[in-house]
């Protein structure tokens, strides 16, 4: 379980915050996107943009995603990996699941990873397993989005926080 200073520290934006729609422009000057969150995957997807890999779970907010949601996931042709991965925590499948999909990010190719659980903590090895200068999407809860641009610096903190979490 979380403890509560942890769950401070993942609470607070990873990246930029895109706001009302404002992160298309950010985006297209990426050539490498991982999107995290079926709300966040369907949003990259309304801007005109397929992620190379995307991680759902097909729920938002404790609740099953609205059927518009996921048939327009559903719609993009996409090599399917299913991993489990509970509430609150990072498994070595799941770990695992994003390291192994990182090659279509080198290709054109594209991954989803369909989280049997929740998807909620994969940026944390999807940043420690992108290339640096890959883009990562994810969900800020009542806020909007989070672009992650993966550098090494965000590559340490990633690594902190998943040791933190496994501890």
């Amino acid at each position: 379980m979380l403890d509560e200073n942890l769950r401070a520290q993942l609470k607070k934006p990873f990246g930029y915050l895109c706001k009302k729609g404002n992160c298309s422009e950010r985006l297209n000057k990426f050539d490498r996107i991982i999107s995290v969150g079926d709300i966040t995957t369907y949003s990259v997807l309304q801007y005109g943009i397929v992620p190379n890999i995307c991680i759902t779970d097909d729920i938002t907010m404790r609740e099953k995603v609205p059927e518009e949601v996921r048939n327009k996931i559903n719609a993009e042709e996409y090599e399917i990996l299913e991993v489990s991965n509970p509430a609150g925590s990072i498994t070595a499948e799941l770990i695992n699941g994003i390291r192994d999909s990182v090659e279509a990010l080198k290709s054109s190719k594209r991954v989803r990873i369909i989280v049997n659980g929740e998807e909620d903590l994969a940026v944390i090895p999807a940043v420690i397993a992108a290339p640096v200068g890959a883009a990562i999407l994810y969900g800020q809860p009542g806020q909007g989005m989070v672009l992650v641009e993966v550098t090494e610096e965000k590559k340490r903190r990633a690594e902190y926080l998943l040791k933190m979490i496994q501890t």
